[in-house]
């Protein structure tokens, strides 16, 4: 009964057959932030703005789960795998949301390379994959990715994002059902050594109005953070807002965030995510 629930929920949130999220920025780290993501670096980076895989000096591995009300039939669930090389940082990643009934499946492929201070390319190719069980069967589609990131001072980072940007669509349906063109732009500006904020803004062709995006960061002390954030967004599905925190821990080889959401007609929501480093 709570899985048909949660995917009625789901359904009707979205206003249309297919929910997308997987599309959403993903990692503690930036669930913790509102899910300000878009001019972050690091692992993550694969599923928010593949750009910001280009700084990366180590082969990392990456396991990430987030539970939406506390249900299992609206889990999600993200791997990824990234190694710096000679030409570029090469990336793979999974993430999926829902059940066995109904679920969402992303497969990734990712090359991000810094052209100097003031550029970083990140571009992904994409097989998405929709499990809507035995009424409606598989769908898929094949897009992409493309991400930009400039480092404009040693303070102030920018960050461009946009999935599918070809407004390609899933194959098997009647209508050739579209796959949402979404765009981020946001920026990260580092106050002190401690303290980071971060802003972003978020269009999805397939909802009316934009998302707003921000966070803080921390660093309570080494290598320890504290974190908090919000989101809202204008189209009326989530006027409502989202409050967001969480806490993160490095040590030598690893690194662990967790996070919780509050929103104030579904519920709360927790993260977790843990990335390993390989290598000198």
């Amino acid at each position: 009964m709570k899985r048909t629930l949660a995917l009625i929920i789901v359904l009707l949130l979205a206003g249309r057959l297919f929910a997308y999220d997987i599309i959403n920025p993903v990692g503690g780290r930036a669930a913790a932030m509102g899910r300000s993501s878009v001019a972050s670096q690091g692992l993550w980076s694969i599923l928010n703005n593949p750009a910001g895989l280009a700084g990366l000096d180590k082969m990392k591995l990456g396991i990430y789960y987030e539970n939406y009300w506390m249900l299992d039939a609206t889990a999600y669930k993200s791997a990824a795998f990234a190694i710096p090389l000679n030409y570029g940082t090469i990336g793979l990643s999974f993430n999926q949301f829902g059940y066995s009934k109904f679920s969402e499946n992303k497969f990734g492929l990712a090359y991000a390379r810094d052209f100097g201070r003031y550029l970083q390319i990140g571009l992904q190719l994409d097989y998405y994959l929709l499990n809507a069980g035995e009424n409606y069967g598989k769908k898929s589609a094949i897009t992409f990715e493309l991400g930009i990131q400039s480092k404009i001072t040693d303070k102030l980072t920018l960050g461009t994002y946009i999935f599918n940007p070809a407004s390609l669509t899933l194959r098997q349906t009647i209508n050739n059902e579209p796959l949402p063109i979404v765009f981020r732009f946001g920026a990260s500006y580092r106050f002190t050594k401690e303290f980071l904020g971060q802003l972003e803004v978020e269009k999805n062709t397939e909802l009316s109005g934009c998302s707003f995006r921000g966070g803080v960061e921390y660093e309570a002390f080494k290598d320890f953070f504290i974190r908090a954030g919000a989101q809202i967004g204008t189209n009326p599905q989530n006027q409502q807002g989202i409050l967001t925190f969480g806490l993160g821990y490095k040590i030598r080889f690893a690194e662990i965030n967790i996070a919780g959401q509050m929103h104030q007609a579904l519920g709360n929501a927790v993260q977790i995510g843990m990335i390993f480093s390989f290598g000198k």
